[in-house]
């Protein structure tokens, strides 16, 4: 930085008052300059210098925009830093390529293309040499003469994997437009469109599923002790050219005790959701022949989804939500207390108040065959109220109602009714609640019905993949590649 000395101060204190009583502030001094200078050291001992643009500051400063580096200046460096580095980058990368690895024999350099590559920091155009291939190559006979790119190596969709995350990342949180218009407005890369937001998102998500079938050894630690498997749905419009109202988005989440991991599929995307939602298992740490806790409410694709994905290698245990249970008990007593207080009940209250009371206490005990009978002996009694009022018969018939319902409710999924109260007391989970989580986070959050989208298999099958990816930290573009 260079600043010529002073012998005055800046401001004397008389001349502050003032200024502050006017509501301005001068900074007085001389003009200031910033410049940055960038230097790159090779392997080989060899440096390059770089000069940027600089910044300067005016005499006077009259206003706050105008004091330290702002956002226009940022953008401006950053994208002059980015360009230098990548210059260089792709330098020592052509030199390192023309190497054979094979026999170590120097390639020649067949012609020189120009390529635009998309950085966080800028679009960069670059002159990037392409080399013939060497005598040895064992592809050569295939493709005699057939030049080598290590630029395309590196960047296959000319694009920096930084970027490509970026993107899927954002893309997964907000909308296209908005992901686009955010990075405009934040980073000097080049303005993306929303469909080029769409179309890397869609490639992450397909990197992703590729990168898990790919995977033999499950990506976290063996869980200790058994996995537990939260499931919920979730309806997504969809595009009137599909013939349907709603997508079904099955989201849930895996958890053992030490770890979790949230997923998402849409059934119409996939060829096989069995399959998929295997691999989800497996890469978890689950392997054939260890129990499976299954906890949703009682839709029965859910827990058949588990079934099927595990097969005959696997025990699947299904645990109806007590949440559900809970509500439609509640709605019960709530009718049963408007029964008592309707005028004109000649009705002994503790008769209907009791049974209403105990359905609680049976079900959270893993009683369901004595509140199935306090649920009949509820229902008889309900309709001994036919020759009461009107008033009373409506009432009457609402309580018989809601007991139907969880009568039916109860019937259709006996075999998942377990001892709540045992559980909750041995700390293990009794609730779906944790799905219904995932649920918000993934669907409503992204897709729900408030941001007023229709969506096509395929799209929301993508994001809801990217979308789980980025909740558990799992979006992770690593460019690994060498130099071929």
């Amino acid at each position: 930085i260079r600043r010529p000395p002073r012998s005055t101060p800046l401001y004397s204190s008389a001349a502050s008052d003032v200024y502050k009583r006017q509501g301005e502030f001068f900074a007085c001094g001389a003009a200031m300059d910033v410049r940055i200078t960038i230097e790159t050291t090779f392997d080989n001992g060899e440096k390059r210098t770089h000069q940027l643009d600089g910044i300067s500051r005016p005499y006077r400063v009259t206003c706050p925009d105008g004091i330290g580096l702002r956002l226009e200046d940022g953008k401006r460096i950053l994208e002059q830093i980015q360009r230098v580095i990548l210059y260089d980058q792709v330098d020592e990368i052509i030199r390192e390529s023309r190497v054979c690895p094979d026999c170590a024999s120097v390639r020649a350099i067949h012609d020189y293309r120009t390529r635009d590559l998309d950085t966080l920091f800028g679009r960069v155009r670059v002159k990037a040499a392409r080399m013939r291939r060497c005598s040895c190559d064992a592809r050569s006979a295939a493709m005699p003469g057939g030049p080598i790119s290590p630029l395309a190596y590196f960047f296959p969709d000319r694009a920096t994997p930084e970027l490509q995350r970026l993107h899927a990342d954002l893309g997964s949180r907000h909308t296209f437009r908005e992901a686009a218009r955010l990075m405009k407005s934040f980073l000097p890369c080049h303005p993306p469109h929303h469909t080029t937001v769409r179309d890397r998102l869609g490639r992450v998500a397909t990197a992703l599923e590729k990168n898990r079938r790919a995977s033999v050894d499950p990506v976290e630690a063996p869980p200790k002790g058994g996995l537990t498997v939260f499931l919920d749905g979730a309806h997504i419009r969809c595009r009137p050219e599909y013939q349907q109202r709603h997508l079904d988005l099955v989201v849930g989440k895996i958890e053992s005790r030490n770890m979790c991991r949230r997923f998402g599929l849409v059934a119409n995307a996939t060829a096989s959701p069995s399959s998929r939602m295997r691999e989800e298992l497996s890469d978890y740490g689950w392997k054939p022949g260890r129990l499976l806790t299954v906890i949703s409410d009682g839709e029965l694709a859910l827990p058949n989804l588990i079934r099927n994905a595990v097969g005959g290698d696997g025990q699947v245990k299904h645990i109806l939500d007590w949440w559900h249970i809970s509500m439609r008990i509640q709605h019960i007593e709530a009718a049963v207390q408007g029964l008592v207080q309707t005028p004109g009940f000649t009705g002994v209250p503790v008769l209907f108040q009791r049974p209403a009371k105990s359905l609680r206490w049976r079900l959270w005990h893993g009683r369901a065959r004595v509140a199935e009978t306090y649920l009949k002996a509820l229902m008889h009694d309900c309709v001994g109220l036919g020759e009461e009022p009107l008033a009373v018969r409506t009432a009457a018939a609402r309580v018989q109602a809601r007991c139907e319902t969880l009568y039916t409710y109860l019937a259709n999924n006996m075999e998942s009714l377990v001892d709540y109260g045992r559980r909750y007391r041995n700390g293990l989970p009794i609730s779906s609640s944790r799905a219904e989580g995932s649920v918000e986070d993934i669907a409503n959050a992204r897709m729900g019905k408030r941001r007023r989208m229709r969506w096509s298999p395929k799209g929301a099958h993508r994001v809801a993949v990217t979308r789980a990816a980025v909740l558990d930290g799992r979006l992770t573009v690593a460019n690994r590649k060498r130099a071929a």
